[in-house]
């Protein structure tokens, strides 16, 4: 801390300098006007002596010149010298005699007094002079004219002020003496400061600083009743306040953090300069795509999103905007954020929502109700067909109408199949499945399978194999539901493998104990187009269908979407989880993941 600026040491000055005056002036005046006193009392006292011995003298001369030292009160200070017709009187003072003779020359150095001697003219000089190898002394120095018995007479008359050179030098003593005691009492009154003033402030200065960092396991002290303890009480008591007011606004605040990280909602927060003063994972999100789409430098505000602030800070109304970054879709609400008195923006609020699962829900309703509305057309046309060739017996043999009628059971059932999958998966997704869980050899099982597609597979010139790890035999599982899954899995890697028409097409089924992790992984891969990686994460939605997602095939139009949404729901009911991992034009595997379970029964409690 700068000493210039410590209140300690300004008041220790203030107070000394107000105290230093008046006590020097104090003492230099009372010094002066007593020094002043004394001299004049003296003068006067002196003047009248003078006054009286000369009015003796003319009076009677004789009796006041034998008994002068009795006149003077045996005063050492007064000398008198009288001469008559221009003849010192000896007898008159032997003091005097001696005190002319030696100081005679000393007195002439006064031109004034020099003059009065040789004119003998009647004069009373006031002075200081050095006499007596004294410092500058005051002295009275007089001459009288008188008749003395008819004779001529001339008085001189010295008065000796020297001795009040002793008073002034005792004053100067006492004034050293006091001076002495101001600088003791000063140094004493600047420690007495700052211990019961800048000491305690120091204190509460730092206790301040340790409550601006939210620290408050410091306490002030409170030992007097005077203004600091007061001021310490009441940091106290401010204390509780902050710390209840900072442990409840914490609370608040990482309430209202995990309020704006979990929600839904990206959270973009700009200031007037456009600085981002806040967001929340979702907006940080959608920055990084925004970045990675425009292939530009991080932390740069987007073009639009500037122009939007900027029309909300000048217009202070909120503005609605749609975007689309990286085949994601956005709509971003700008709002404004005021200042205390309502009339300035301070800020802008930018809420983002996802749009995309909608905007791809309502394609993939519209992709399903015109991929069903084909599925069950050619069905229809067909039967509508066959049963009007029959009904109008264009059908001339048995045989050709044993024909007709097949092909109408078998567009039937295909659009019963259709329907069945439908309301499957409607009822697994609100819960209602039942599972019958049982013990089933999994070599039976998949060989069993695999049969239903060794027509097609031949047909499509695609290999079918299977392989399974000795060490799992048999799992627990509903049989019907697990066909199920394989047959829309299998049927899918032969359909997109066929597609590509390679020479090595194949499909293979593995199962393989996972004894790290203990898991049952049951695998089916093929060597097909792939499936592009954006495409990935939404495979399993209910009807979804990418026209993108094998990308060799231009007939992928043909599904319902339904048929890996059912995968899933029955591998879920089972316990377990479906991934995929792809890489185009090399291999796709759809894998699945079951616990280890040692009978059937662990699979119920399961």
């Amino acid at each position: 801390m700068n000493k210039s600026n410590s209140l300690v040491i300004r008041i220790w000055l203030i107070a000394m300098l107000i105290l230093g005056f008046c006590f020097i002036s104090t003492t230099e005046l009372y010094g002066h006007l007593y020094q002043k006193n004394i001299q004049i009392k003296y003068i006067s006292d002196y003047e009248k002596m003078i006054q009286s011995i000369e009015r003796q003298l003319e009076n009677d001369p004789n009796v006041t010149i034998e008994n002068i030292g009795e006149l003077k009160a045996h005063d050492s200070h007064l000398f008198m010298s009288i001469d008559i017709e221009g003849e010192p009187v000896s007898n008159f003072s032997k003091e005097a005699t001696t005190f002319f003779s030696t100081y005679k020359q000393e007195l002439l150095t006064d031109a004034e007094i020099k003059k009065a001697f040789i004119n003998k003219e009647d004069t009373q000089i006031i002075s200081e002079m050095v006499l007596t190898n004294n410092k500058n002394s005051l002295f009275i120095f007089k001459i009288k004219n008188m008749l003395i018995d008819g004779k001529k007479a001339v008085l001189y008359t010295v008065v000796d002020l020297s001795f009040l050179n002793e008073t002034d030098q005792k004053m100067d003593t006492w004034i050293v003496a006091l001076f002495s005691f101001y600088g003791l009492l000063a140094v004493l009154f600047f420690y007495y400061l700052q211990k019961y003033l800048g000491k305690p402030l120091n204190e509460l200065r730092d206790i301040t600083f340790d409550y601006a960092k939210n620290d408050f396991t410091q306490k002030a002290a409170v030992n007097y009743k005077d203004e600091l303890s007061q001021l310490a009480l009441a940091m106290n008591k401010m204390r509780k306040s902050l710390e209840t007011t900072g442990t409840a606004t914490r609370q608040e605040k990482e309430l209202l953090e995990n309020i704006v990280a979990s929600i839904s909602t990206g959270i973009l927060y700009y200031n007037q300069d456009k600085t981002l003063l806040m967001s929340n994972p979702l907006g940080e999100e959608f920055l990084r795509n925004w970045y990675t789409s425009q292939n530009i430098e991080e932390y740069q505000l987007p073009e639009f999103l500037e122009t939007k602030i900027d029309e909300v800070i000048k217009e202070s109304e909120k503005v609605v905007h749609d975007t689309v970054v990286n085949d994601f879709y956005f709509q971003l609400s700008f709002v404004p954020l005021f200042d205390e008195d309502m009339k300035n923006v301070r800020g802008v609020l930018v809420s983002l929502k996802d749009l995309t699962k909608e905007r791809r829900l309502d394609k993939m309703r519209v992709d399903f109700i015109n991929n069903i509305s084909h599925e069950l057309r050619t069905p229809l046309v067909m039967i509508q067909g066959y049963s009007e060739a029959i009904i109008d017996d264009i059908a001339e043999t048995t045989e050709e109408k044993h024909e007709m009628a097949g092909i109408i059971s078998d567009e039937t059932k295909r659009m019963n199949r259709l329907v069945n999958e439908m309301l499957d998966l409607s009822r697994m997704e609100a819960g209602y499945i039942d599972l019958i869980i049982e013990d089933v050899k999994l070599e039976d099982f998949l060989k069993n399978v695999l049969s239903r597609f060794k027509r097609i597979a031949k047909k499509s010139n695609v290999q079918l194999s299977l392989k399974i790890d000795p060490d799992i035999q048999s799992y627990p599982m509903d049989t019907d539901r697990m066909t199920q899954v394989f047959v829309n899995l299998i049927h899918n890697a032969i359909y997109h493998t066929s597609t590509t028409h390679r020479e090595d097409a194949k499909v293979e089924i593995r199962i393989q104990l996972d004894k790290i992790i203990d898991e049952i992984q049951m695998d089916v891969v093929d060597n097909g187009p792939g499936i592009l990686e954006e495409d990935i994460p939404y495979i399993f939605d209910r009807f979804y269908k990418a026209d993108k997602s094998r990308v060799s095939n231009k007939s992928n139009s043909v599904g319902t979407g339904i048929g890996l949404s059912i995968v899933k729901n029955i591998v879920e009911e089972h316990g377990g989880y479906i991934e995929v991992t792809s890489l185009l034009n090399e291999r796709t595997t759809f894998r699945i993941h079951f616990p280890y379970l040692e009978n059937a029964k662990d699979a119920k409690e399961l």
